[in-house]
């Protein structure tokens, strides 16, 4: 099989998104893809290689949320127009439209931006935005390391071959295969020596443990020897739940959760410093297991490459439950057999 230099193609039919049988080159890589590989193989097939995806209105709330805060915020710290795969967003009132998100949500997210801006939260000055990460690797195996391709012939018919034998003999072969691996991202905001990344949550002490943001800081850290710490500016959703003894309206819901925030910031934007008019919690880069990353990196990319040469994606149906903290979105696939049009689309090339 005769490799070919480059990443591997899109395909040119509209219900596929990349080429499957373009098998020799591999797919840009992501910590978050890398992940789902991890968690459920077949998952990624669908949305790296199939590239199914849930249509946005059907995201989870706490989804649409965390789009929406990531944009309001990016919006008020300068940037002018934000690209998320097909659509641009001029304002936070498109990315409401687009991701049909409901009026108390919407509220909720409303009242946290007013209070960030009535507490005079600020940033550190000389950030760039959206900064792109470049990180490349290159693999290089023989074959022996990779996929044992033993050939099998007889006059006679089978014959019994001994496995240890032949891989004996396949170690005398001089070839090498080299696997080119980009992998992708994007800080949130980049400085000379550090980056901060925005997260909003129901459960903030998830981003605040290094143990579960490993994946997405040892990658950021990898692509640039330069960074010394990131600061994970964490938010608390609001959880205030609906009134019991009259219906509350998203206005007045949007002014309780204001108020809420403004009497005690320390609960919602952890970190917070109040001479400072800052929030966020440091991690310096020694705290991150930079070389099981990049390991994990190639390793992965060597057993997504076997998988499209067997063409096995199997399923875990160990996460279909809990994929992330959350239910697998894609599991009304598995169980029906078949992707609902109303609810999934294939993402665009």
């Amino acid at each position: 099989m005769n490799q070919i230099s480059g990443e591997c193609g899109y395909c040119k039919r509209p219900e596929t998104y990349r080429c499957v049988a373009d098998i020799t080159r591999t797919i840009s890589q992501s910590h978050s893809s890398v992940g789902n590989f991890l968690a459920c193989h077949y998952y990624y097939y669908l949305t790296k290689i199939i590239g199914v995806e849930i249509r946005p209105a059907h995201l989870s709330t706490p989804l649409k949320a965390g789009k929406l805060w990531d944009c309001i915020k990016q919006f008020h710290l300068g940037m002018k127009e934000i690209h998320d795969r097909d659509v641009t967003f001029k304002t936070p009132w498109d990315v409401v439209k687009h991701y049909e998100i409901d009026p108390r949500t919407v509220a909720k997210v409303r009242a946290l931006f007013k209070a960030y801006k009535e507490l005079e939260i600020t940033v550190e000055p000389g950030y760039e935005l959206q900064a792109e990460i470049n990180l490349n690797y290159t693999i290089i195996l023989p074959p022996s390391s990779f996929i044992p391709s033993i050939s099998i012939s007889s006059k006679l018919g089978h014959e019994a071959i001994n496995l240890w034998q032949a891989r004996s003999d396949q170690a005398d072969d001089k070839r090498l295969w080299e696997f080119p691996l980009k992998v992708s991202g994007f800080y949130d905001r980049k400085y000379s020596n550090y980056f901060t990344e925005d997260k909003l949550g129901g459960k903030p002490e998830y981003y605040l443990d290094p143990f579960y943001i490993d994946s997405q800081c040892s990658t950021y850290f990898l692509a640039d020897p330069g960074l010394d710490y990131c600061i994970m500016e964490v938010v608390q959703f609001p959880q205030q739940k609906d009134l019991k003894k009259k219906e509350e309206s998203p206005e007045e819901l949007f002014e309780r959760v204001y108020q809420d925030v403004l009497s005690r910031p320390s609960k919602y934007f952890i970190g917070w410093d109040n001479k400072k008019r800052m929030y966020g919690q440091k991690f310096f880069r020694g705290e991150f297991n930079l070389k099981a990353a990049e390991e994990r990196f190639r390793q992965v990319t060597i057993e997504i490459q076997a998988a499209r040469w067997t063409n096995m994606f199997y399923k875990n149906f160990r996460v279909c439950g809990n994929m992330f903290n959350h239910p697998c979105e894609m599991r009304t696939i598995c169980k029906n057999g078949n992707i609902s049009e109303e609810m999934y689309r294939i993402r665009g090339k």
